[in-house]
């Protein structure tokens, strides 16, 4: 069995996950700050799950709260404040609960050392895959990624600003958006972010008529090469209990919980 460091691993997700919003932060929809030791990121869309309090530094969780709560009414953006597994969770989840922003889910931080001989991907009838290249395909990409997650069709202007802005220069090579078609229709997304040698990966959802036909792994298959074929040596996520057991079968390893608060009952 190969040998597997669960610390470091954890540590490993936890770096990729802020690298990805201080990447996200760069982009022009998105609004960011940091105060008192807390990352703040609001991407422009209403959705609790789409905007981030994430502590960085060191001092009491009490002053730091105050300043998530100030800024996203500032922003009129619901959110969530996410908690990287590792020493201290515990008790930062404690702090964050007692100043109102209750505990809505804990999700599996997972992570895949990536191998260069993986299996080369193979045509399925009716499917093809792509990265987007343009703000249209952008566009569609977010259209199928919202319905994908059961959001509101309401939220796609600003979701797909967020998206079409991933696809100029010049941070289009620091993002790869994947879509898959089916008999001619969008069926699955994935979104890949690039930091630094782990990537992030984020939005993976097959539409529900489009479930139980395997798209899923085919979508893996392809996001992983990405990932390959960008430099990368690892692949960190949040998994969601449907993709949950998907990532297991294709050797990512747990590594500990995201501890995910809100304000918002909706959120996770």
């Amino acid at each position: 069995m190969d040998y597997f460091n669960e610390k470091q691993a954890a540590a490993e997700a936890a770096r990729a996950f802020e690298a990805s919003l201080r990447l996200w932060g760069i982009l022009p929809p998105c609004r960011t700050a940091e105060r008192n030791g807390v990352l703040l990121l609001s991407t422009g869309t209403a959705i609790p799950d789409q905007n981030y309090a994430l502590r960085t530094g060191e001092g009491p969780v009490s002053l730091m709260t105050p300043e998530a709560a100030a800024f996203f009414s500032t922003e009129k953006m619901p959110f969530t404040w996410w908690i990287p597994p590792g020493p201290g969770s515990l008790s930062e989840s404690g702090g964050v609960a007692r100043a109102g922003f209750p505990l809505q889910c804990s999700p599996p931080a997972m992570i895949l050392q990536l191998r260069e001989e993986r299996n080369i991907m193979t045509p399925f009838p009716g499917g093809e895959i792509s990265v987007s290249r343009t703000s249209g395909e952008a566009s569609e990409w977010a259209a199928c990624s919202l319905e994908g997650f059961g959001s509101e069709p309401e939220h796609l202007e600003p979701f797909a600003a967020f998206a079409a802005s991933m696809t100029k220069e010049p941070l289009r090579d620091r993002f790869r958006l994947l879509t898959l078609s089916f008999r001619g229709r969008p069926a699955a997304t994935a979104l890949l972010t690039l930091p630094g040698k782990t990537a992030g990966l984020f939005y993976f959802s097959v539409l529900p008529r489009f479930r139980r036909l395997g798209l899923g792994k085919r979508l893996l298959d392809r996001t992983l090469e990405e990932a390959l074929e960008a430099g990368c040596s690892s692949v960190a996520l949040q998994a969601s209990p449907m993709g949950f057991s998907l990532y297991r079968k294709y050797g990512f390893r747990e590594c500990g919980r995201f501890l995910v608060h809100s304000p918002h009952p909706d959120a996770c």
